[in-house]
């Protein structure tokens, strides 16, 4: 005799909703494309959780769902910024870092991708960094988001320094220090947005500034 089999009854089902999670995920980047265009307009204190929730569309409730506070959307505005089309992608793992750090790479090519890297960052962030640099002694994770942001772009210049010629520490710390300065945020905001410099040129002066500090102190202690 076959074994009886029980139906089974009120068995839920996983339940999938990739409408709802596409529509989810379409809210949250019009949300963010919004945080980007009013906090790069107008600043930290000028820009309120109803301004952006007025020019994504949504209600206020719906930010802090899908995104949070204030600060979270500063956050996320500056690291979607930063990361461009290819945030899953580490910036060091692109093809204008890989030109700068590869061992190889002659010195002109290093600073010149050195400097696109900086343009490109800079293109899609540079106001961004800025009104992250004036939030920060506001809000502790924002301070520790422009803290890392900082750390990580000196280490850059140090790795950049260290890979062109051997010299001694305090001439490599020295040669960073210079680097970090110039190819800086507030530098690029500076020539391209106060005086009219396009990104291009700017691009070009970086490069050959990098080239020129580095070249110039080529194995000098």
């Amino acid at each position: 005799m076959l074994p009886t089999i029980e139906p089974v009854t009120n068995v839920k089902r996983p339940y999938h909703a990739p409408t709802r999670t596409e529509q989810a995920a379409r809210t949250r980047d019009g949300i963010l494309h919004a945080a980007d265009d009013l906090f790069s307009a107008q600043g930290w204190s000028g820009t309120t959780i109803a301004d952006i929730a007025r020019a994504a569309r949504v209600t206020p409730q719906a930010v802090h769902q899908s995104v949070g506070a204030k600060p979270a959307l500063l956050i996320a505005a500056v690291q979607r910024a930063v990361g461009g089309d290819a945030a899953d992608r580490p910036l060091v793992e692109r093809e204008p870092c890989r030109v700068a750090y590869a061992a190889d790479a002659p010195l002109p090519e290093r600073a010149a991708a050195f400097a696109k890297g900086a343009r490109e960052v800079y293109e899609r962030a540079g106001q961004l960094l800025l009104v992250l640099a004036q939030a920060a002694p506001l809000d502790r994770e924002l301070a520790e988001l422009w803290d890392r942001a900082r750390a990580r772009r000196l280490a850059d210049c140090r790795k950049l320094v260290s890979a062109t010629a051997a010299r001694s520490r305090a001439t490599q710390d020295r040669l960073a220090d210079l680097l970090f300065v110039q190819s800086g945020p507030g530098v690029y905001a500076e020539l391209v947005s106060e005086r009219g410099w396009s990104a291009k040129a700017y691009q070009a002066w970086l490069a050959s500034t990098v080239e020129t500090l580095l070249q110039t102190n080529a194995g000098r202690s």
